[in-house]
């Protein structure tokens, strides 16, 4: 539904079916002031993320950092670091190619959620883990999970994304 008013503003309501996913938080659970580096991809070479990533590792000394293909031409990446929330806006936005929606909605609530839930016949898979000589901080099995709804489908223009 759309109401129009006469000043140049739009009145608008959606009707939308939810669904429930789970994902991984950035805030670490045992210091909120820290959080660990998750970046999201869509529609971009593999290449030019493996590129832009490796960059960013070397320029902040990151740990190895893990890239997960999410869906078809959707990728997500993993660095087990413990940085200032501040720093991770930073490191995060130095990437050309991360999803600007994901990185606005993230600094609006103060942390970032990438879904670890497949959507519809998606799977998750290890396409590549690029090494550091610096090791982790944060263990892959502590990080923070939660749950949220969601109206995204994992469609976008008729194509799975």
């Amino acid at each position: 539904m759309k109401i129009t008013f006469p000043l140049k503003y739009q009145l608008r309501m959606y009707f939308s079916r939810l669904e429930k996913r789970q994902g991984a938080c950035s805030q670490i659970f045992t210091d909120n002031d820290k959080h660990i580096l998750l970046w999201d991809f869509d529609n971009t070479p593999i290449g030019e993320i493996e590129q832009s990533l490796i960059t960013v590792q070397q320029i902040y000394n990151l740990p190895p950092i893990y890239i997960i293909s999410s869906s078809p031409y959707s990728y997500h990446a993993y660095c087990f670091t413990a940085r200032p929330f501040r720093e991770v806006i930073h490191i995060l936005s130095a990437i050309p190619q991360v999803d600007l929606y994901y990185l606005r909605l993230g600094m609006v609530r103060g942390y970032y959620t990438l879904r670890i839930t497949p959507r519809q016949n998606d799977t998750f898979q290890l396409v590549k883990k690029l090494p550091s000589n610096i090791p982790n901080e944060i263990n892959p099995l502590e990080i923070t999970l939660n749950e949220y709804w969601t109206i995204n489908k994992g469609t976008k223009g008729g194509k799975n994304a």
